[in-house]
């Protein structure tokens, strides 16, 4: 028992400041006699939808997927037009790597083809908030993305516009990110009847107009003084008979 203590003493100490602390956790400690404050957050509900570009433009939505991160990964895209009409759409798969690197090789798969097409007056839509940021200041500093990297860069001058979407308003590539997995092959679809099932049901939605809901939980700090009060319940240890 007292080995026991000591150990929960020790993780204790660990808790607060490094893992979510739920309410069953602190009704675990509280047993022995070691109170953690639960962690608290606060909960914001916003509604995101698919926009379709200006007159004149294409809009290019891409997305990765790994299963494991590393692991079985893919990628997808759609161009769509000012209507929300397809151009391409296309569904491949990478083989071993992780989300980020099955991103950029999705970018780079769907300019190919915007490339193959002549396409330009791209608006680039992407749920990588760290690609987005890459692509906007023209600088990878991933080693392993170097040769994915100048390939993208070939293309950047048919990029008119690069903006970070949710993934809940990105959910048509994100069915063929996730197609592209399963399936284990390369596929280019030229009409939306050819799309995966569930790729062309989330391309029905955001053509419509449809908003997804997006639920973020945001951790709140606790006080100095609730720190306190826990730190000095925790200082005596009390088992029961």
């Amino acid at each position: 028992m007292r080995h026991v203590t000591q150990w929960l003493r020790s993780t204790h100490s660990l808790v607060p400041n490094k893992t979510k602390r739920s309410r069953s956790v602190c009704e675990a400690f509280g047993l022995w006699g070691l109170h953690i404050i639960p962690t608290q957050t606060w909960t914001t509900v916003r509604s995101v939808r698919w926009t379709p570009p200006r007159a004149g433009q294409w809009k290019l939505n891409v997305d990765g997927a790994s299963q494991g991160n590393p692991g079985s990964s893919g990628g997808g895209g759609i161009l769509r037009d000012s209507t929300g009409c397809i151009l391409f759409a296309f569904s491949n798969f990478y083989n071993i790597q992780t989300n980020t690197v099955a991103e950029a090789m999705a970018i780079r798969d769907g300019l190919f083809l915007c490339e193959e097409q002549n396409i330009t007056n791209i608006v680039l839509e992407s749920d990588s908030k760290v690609l987005v940021d890459m692509l906007r200041a023209d600088s990878c500093p991933h080693w392993r993305l170097k040769n994915i990297w100048a390939d993208i860069m070939r293309c950047r001058g048919r990029i008119t516009t690069i903006t970070h979407q949710f993934r809940e308003g990105n959910q048509t590539a994100d069915a063929l990110a996730a197609h592209g997995v399963r399936s284990r092959r390369r596929t280019v679809f030229s009409f939306w009847q050819d799309m995966p099932l569930e790729a062309r049901g989330a391309h029905r939605l955001e053509r419509l107009g449809i908003p997804s809901l997006r639920i973020h939980r945001t951790p709140l700090p606790a006080s100095p003084r609730q720190w306190r009060i826990a730190w000095r319940r925790s200082r005596v240890v009390t088992i029961g008979r």
